[in-house]
């Protein structure tokens, strides 16, 4: 694997500061710099190893995703094997901590899980998805010099109101690619309050970089940070990991 940086940005022959003028522009850049568009749309699933620090522990966590909206992400935690998140392209459901059982998200919650799914990448084909662009000026980062780009996707609903739906992309403005994003949380008691995901340590797999190390913060408290042990690219994985366990809730529940 290899590492991205600025000199990458440099063999490319790409002036990202000084030619990207625009969002579209900013975009094209940063999908260019991260393997172009063809390889992505190759892309049809991925399984990522990982460890996730969370309240000083170190916890092992597999991911798996699959076009065009499928995810799941299991975990271990004190020995025991726990699906943290699955979705099936319309259904969400999880494993309740408490009894060890899976249990169905209700339809709001999936609804808003569906509006996120943009596998591989939010900005591949976003103009046939239905979003918008705009450029919403320049600001540092830790000390990085970044684009911020506003990406507003389909409104959702939230308590029967429509809502806009958007996030904010802060792009390094010398290596093309985002070191966070900005969204604000949909429902719940933390509604609207900020969740920034900083992204780092960008390497290549199969032709295609993603970024290795990823923090995610609420306000200015740490409540997630991963970093990828190993991703592999287009392995089959079967449909039926995705859905909901009928049987074995029905059978775990006698």
């Amino acid at each position: 694997m290899k590492s991205i940086c600025v000199l990458f940005a440099l063999v490319l022959g790409i002036s990202f500061s000084t030619q990207a003028q625009t969002a579209e522009e900013i975009i094209e850049s940063y999908l260019e710099t991260i393997g172009g568009s063809d390889k992505l749309e190759s892309v049809k699933t991925i399984m990522t190893e990982g460890k996730a620090q969370a309240q000083g522990m170190e916890i092992p966590i597999t991911m798996y995703q699959k076009a065009p909206g499928k995810q799941r992400m299991d975990m271990v935690f004190q020995g025991q094997q726990i699906t943290q998140m699955a979705f099936d392209g319309e259904q969400g459901w999880s494993v309740n901590f408490m009894t060890m059982e899976p249990e169905k998200w209700d339809a709001e919650q999936s609804q808003v899980m569906a509006a996120e799914m943009d596998f591989p990448d939010p900005f591949l084909n976003y103009k046939e998805k239905g979003y918008s662009l705009s450029l919403e000026g320049e600001e540092e980062v830790e000390g990085t010099g970044c684009f911020k780009v506003k990406l507003t996707k389909k409104p959702i609903t939230i308590d029967g109101k429509e809502e806009e739906n958007f996030q904010f992309h802060y792009f390094d403005k010398e290596t093309n690619v985002p070191i966070m994003i900005e969204s604000f949380a949909k429902s719940g008691p933390q509604k609207g309050q900020s969740v920034k995901t900083y992204m780092s340590d960008y390497q290549e797999v199969d032709g295609i970089y993603f970024p290795f190390s990823i923090t995610q913060k609420m306000g200015d408290q740490a409540v997630w940070d991963m970093s990828v042990v190993s991703m592999e690219l287009n392995t089959e994985i079967d449909d039926a990991l995705f859905a909901f366990p009928e049987k074995e809730a029905t059978e775990e529940g006698k």
